[in-house]
């Protein structure tokens, strides 16, 4: 789909601003008296009578319709319930450990393999926090159902959902020499 917005951008005519640009030339230097100028131009609809327009080109209007805008906002009110909803893209892409912070795989893993050394390939496998900004956004995409532990068999992340070096966090009390 982004081919087709691409070739249909290549497609357009250059815009002629010979009109616009010959009422400029003959108007005093003063910057103000300029700027009245243009703005009493675009107020009477010089842009609509002449093919200045950009909304009567049909290519243009083509590849508006076309664009899908991604959004990944908050619902804070359902139509069913009026309860607050998770994104769904967020639960998707990122893991929240019990002790509250986020981790995600690192970008391009699955990407151009062929090219990629065995470290970096290594490197690429494993997963790494996110900024306290974005896990502060995280939290607020996600309902209480998500920031619950979630215990599962054989959890692979099960060491990591402990944090005992930090004072907050510690379950354990700490051994002392």
């Amino acid at each position: 789909m982004f081919r087709f917005a691409v070739s249909a951008i290549r497609n357009i005519k250059p815009i002629q601003f010979q009109q616009l640009s010959t009422r400029i030339i003959n108007q005093p230097k003063s910057f103000s008296t300029l700027s009245t100028r243009i703005s009493a131009i675009a107020y009477n609809g010089c842009w609509s009578n002449s093919n200045l327009s950009l909304t009567t080109n049909k290519q243009v209007l083509d590849v508006c319709n076309n664009l899908i805008i991604p959004s990944r906002t908050v619902t804070k009110f359902s139509l069913k319930r009026g309860k607050r909803k998770t994104v769904k893209a967020a639960v998707k892409r990122f893991f929240r450990l019990h002790w509250g912070a986020w981790i995600r795989t690192k970008i391009g893993r699955h990407k151009k393999l062929w090219k990629k050394s065995q470290p970096q390939k290594r490197r690429l496998r494993q997963h790494v926090f996110v900024n306290a900004t974005q896990n502060v956004l995280l939290d607020k995409m996600v309902t209480k159902y998500w920031k619950r532990p979630k215990y599962y068999v054989d959890d692979p992340y099960e060491p990591y959902h402990t944090r005992e070096e930090f004072h907050i966090t510690r379950k354990k009390p700490r051994e002392t020499y």
